[in-house]
């Protein structure tokens, strides 16, 4: 699988300036630059064109492409992310973890996008320091999982996308500010690169581990009763 990533230019910055740069690959995934901000009730009006925006561009490329967003539902702001494949968007997905004080919220379930490429999982910002967001997403059959995060600032997202790439047999990939980083299935980093454009070609290997546990005492299924 040929894979291009967009770390920091906008959506329609490449298209006017290198979109000669995007042509050839399978999988084109930009970070959140690269729409920015996206108003639902600008979109739904016809005043903005975002969506349709990454919906054109995939068509022109014949590529599956991933979009990193903020979007605004009337004031209720979330980390999301586009997905359209050869002119036809195949859904939003949102973070569904929220932290703390963030102004972000939590949005909609993890999905698992069924493609001609594979079927491809998404996981938004924060929720990468969940083990379960990676454990759904193998468990829903991806064969890679692609996260798209804000600005690396600990080595934690690194960390996490080895763990959960080991621990679930699905290689996973790293979209961030000025960031690409893409980890096998042994938990090994293949490509890191701080460039805006950064290409990869991704072999798809998965692996399932037979896990067993100890347990001390009297133990039933959660639901056989007492």
């Amino acid at each position: 699988m040929k894979v291009c990533f967009v770390s920091s230019s906008s959506l329609n910055g490449v298209w006017q300036d290198n979109l000669t740069k995007l042509s050839g690959h399978d999988l084109i995934v930009f970070g959140f630059n690269g729409l920015g901000l996206v108003s639902y009730k600008k979109e739904l009006g016809g005043e903005t064109e975002y969506f349709q925006d990454v919906a054109k561009l995939s068509k022109q490329l014949s590529s599956v492409v991933i979009c990193g967003c903020d979007t605004d539902t009337y004031g209720v702001f979330r980390h999301s992310a586009v997905v359209a494949e050869k002119g036809r968007i195949l859904g939003v997905s949102d973070m569904a973890h929220a932290i703390d004080n963030s102004e972000f919220v939590a949005g909609g379930n993890f999905r698992v996008y069924d493609t001609s490429i594979g079927k491809v999982g998404v996981i938004l910002a924060e929720d990468l320091f969940f083990p379960e967001s990676s454990r759904v997403l193998a468990l829903c059959d991806a064969d890679i999982i692609v996260c798209i995060y804000k600005k690396i600032d600990s080595p934690m997202p690194q960390v996490m996308i080895r763990a959960g790439a080991f621990s679930n047999g699905v290689t996973m990939a790293l979209c961030a500010k000025n960031y690409v980083a893409v980890s096998n299935i042994k938990g090994e980093i293949l490509m890191a690169s701080a460039q805006d454009i950064v290409y990869n070609n991704i072999e798809i290997e998965k692996d399932f581990h037979l896990i067993s546990s100890r347990r001390r005492g009297l133990y039933r299924d959660f639901n056989s009763g007492y």
